[in-house]
C-alpha cells in the first residue's frame, strides 16, 4: 500500500513540472472570464432571473454549511430562509453564551451584545458557510477539466437545482430551473459530453465566490438578509470590508488550488478523454 501511494504521489509530482496541454488552457482562461460573467449576471437585472435557479442551488448549498455545523454544534434549527435575491438565512438557537463575556479592566471597551454572548460554536458556524462554498465550488471546478467528471457531476447539479424550488413561491424559479435543466441536458450532447465541461464550470465559480456576490449584495442592493462579512463584523468589530478582503483572498487561493488539481490530475489528451467520456452514456 505504501509503494502505491508513493507512485502516485511521484506521478502527480512529475506531473506538475509538465505545462498544461492547449485543452487545460482553455479551460483556465474560460474560468477567468466566468469569474467577470458570473459577477455581470448575479446583479444586472433580467439576467440574474435568467440564473434565478443557479443562484437558489447556490445560496441553498451555502446555507447547508451553516445548518450541519450549527446541527453538529449543538444548536437547534428555528428557521431557514433562501432567497436568490434577499440571500440566505438560518436561525439557529442554543449556540450563544448563556453568561456574557468577561473581559479583562485593562482591556474593555463597549461591546455589542453579539460580542458579549459570542461563542466559538457560533464562529465555527458562520464560517462554515464559506468554507462549504469553497469546498463545492473547488470541486465543481476540478471535474471541469474532464468531459467524464462533469458528467457525474452534472448529475448532482440536475438534482440540486430541483431541491430549493420546494421552498419556491414565485413562476420565475420554475422557468429558469426548467430552461437550466434544459441546457444542462442539451449539453450532454454538444461535442459528445464536451461543452458540459462549461456548465460545471460555471456552477463551480457561483459557488466557488459567493462570498463576492454575497457581500456586494449588501453594499449594492441593500439585501434583506446580511451577508456573512457583516456577520463577522457584529461578533468580532472591525469594517465588514476587512473581511470580505479576507474571505476574497481565500477563495483566490481554492480557486489557484483547484485549477493546479485540475491540471494535475487529468492529465490527458483529447482524444484520451474523449474515450473515457464514451464509456459512460455516450451521446453521438
Amino acid at each position: 500500500m505504501a509503494t502505491l501511494g508513493g507512485d502516485a504521489a511521484d506521478l502527480l509530482a512529475s506531473r506538475s513540472y509538465t505545462p498544461p496541454n492547449s485543452f487545460q488552457v482553455n479551460t483556465i482562461i474560460v474560468a477567468s472570464v466566468m469569474i467577470l460573467i458570473a459577477f455581470i449576471m448575479w446583479n444586472v437585472p433580467y439576467l440574474r432571473d435568467a440564473i434565478m435557479g443557479l443562484k437558489f442551488l447556490v445560496v441553498a448549498t451555502h446555507e447547508v454549511g451553516h445548518i450541519v455545523t450549527g446541527l453538529l454544534m449543538g444548536g437547534t434549527i428555528t428557521s431557514v430562509c433562501v432567497d436568490p435575491n434577499d440571500g440566505g438565512m438560518t436561525m439557529i438557537c442554543g449556540l450563544q453564551r448563556t453568561e456574557p463575556r468577561v473581559t479583562p479592566e485593562h482591556l474593555r471597551f463597549p461591546l455589542t451584545m453579539e460580542q458579549l454572548h459570542r461563542s466559538d460554536k457560533i464562529m465555527v458556524t458562520l464560517t462554515m458557510g464559506y468554507i462549504w462554498s469553497s469546498i463545492i465550488g473547488f470541486l465543481y471546478i476540478f471535474c471541469s477539466f474532464d468531459i467524464f467528471a462533469s458528467k457525474v457531476a452534472s448529475f448532482t447539479i440536475a438534482f440540486g437545482l430541483l431541491v430549493p424550488l420546494v421552498r419556491a413561491i414565485r413562476i420565475i424559479p420554475f422557468v429558469s430551473v426548467a430552461c437550466l435543466e434544459g441546457l444542462l441536458i442539451g449539453l450532454w450532447f454538444g461535442d459528445h459530453g464536451n461543452a458540459l465541461r462549461f456548465y460545471v464550470l460555471f456552477v463551480g465559480v457561483l459557488n466557488l465566490f459567493y462570498v463576492v456576490w454575497d457581500y456586494f449584495d449588501d453594499v449594492v442592493f441593500e439585501k434583506r438578509h446580511a451577508s456573512d462579512c457583516v456577520q463577522f463584523a457584529l461578533f468580532l468589530g472591525f469594517p465588514s470590508s476587512a473581511y470580505f478582503l479576507l474571505w476574497f483572498l481565500y477563495t483566490v487561493g481554492v480557486y489557484i488550488a483547484a485549477i493546479f488539481a485540475g491540471i494535475m490530475v487529468f492529465r490527458k489528451s483529447s482524444d484520451e478523454m474523449y474515450a473515457e467520456a464514451a464509456t459512460f452514456l455516450p451521446t453521438r
